[in-house]
C-alpha cells in the first residue's frame, strides 16, 4: 500500500506538470449558472460548453456550445512583450433553452454571437463572456447572456 501512495504522489504530479492543460471543467455564475467546459483544439481555436440554470429573467434549463476564436498574445504587457496568459476570444454557436411557464414547456433554439477574456494561472483559467443571442425557435427573441467564472485545465 505504501508503495501505491508513493507512486500516485511522485507519478501523478509529473504527469499533471508535463501536460498542455487543453481540457478545462469548472463553473459560470450569470446566464446560466452551472458548469462550464472548454477543450482548446489549437493556438487560436477552441470549444466551448455551458449547462446550467438560469437564475435571471426567464428561468430555465440552458445549454449552450460555441467556436471560440482566441487571440493569445493580443493584449500586450507595459513593455510592449504580448501577455500570453489574457487571451481575448469571440465566438459563435448556439443555445437550447427549456423553460416552464404557466405548466408547459417551452424550448427555445438561439444563435449566439459575443466575446469574452480568459486570464490564465498556471492550471487555472478565469473569464468574463458577454454573448447577445437570436432566438430562432419558436419564435424570433433576443436576449443577452454571459458571466464570469474559473476552470481548471488538465
Amino acid at each position: 500500500m505504501k508503495k501505491l501512495f508513493i507512486f500516485v504522489v511522485l507519478i501523478i504530479p509529473a504527469i499533471l506538470l508535463g501536460q498542455n492543460y487543453n481540457y478545462g471543467i469548472g463553473v459560470i455564475l450569470g446566464s446560466p449558472t452551472g458548469l462550464s467546459g472548454k477543450l482548446i483544439l489549437a493556438r487560436h481555436s477552441a470549444i466551448a460548453v455551458h449547462a446550467g440554470w438560469s437564475i435571471i429573467g426567464d428561468k430555465g434549463l440552458h445549454i449552450t456550445g460555441d467556436h471560440q476564436f482566441l487571440f493569445p498574445g493580443a493584449i500586450k504587457r507595459d513593455d510592449g512583450t504580448p501577455n500570453k496568459d489574457v487571451v481575448p476570444y469571440l465566438g459563435i454557436g448556439g443555445r437550447f433553452r427549456f423553460k416552464e411557464s404557466e405548466g408547459d414547456t417551452d424550448f427555445h433554439l438561439g444563435v449566439r454571437i459575443g466575446g469574452g477574456i480568459e486570464y490564465f494561472v498556471v492550471q487555472f483559467g478565469f473569464f468574463f463572456e458577454l454573448y447577445p443571442v437570436v432566438d430562432v425557435v419558436p419564435e424570433t427573441g433576443f436576449d443577452f447572456e454571459g458571466g464570469i467564472g474559473a476552470r481548471f485545465y488538465f
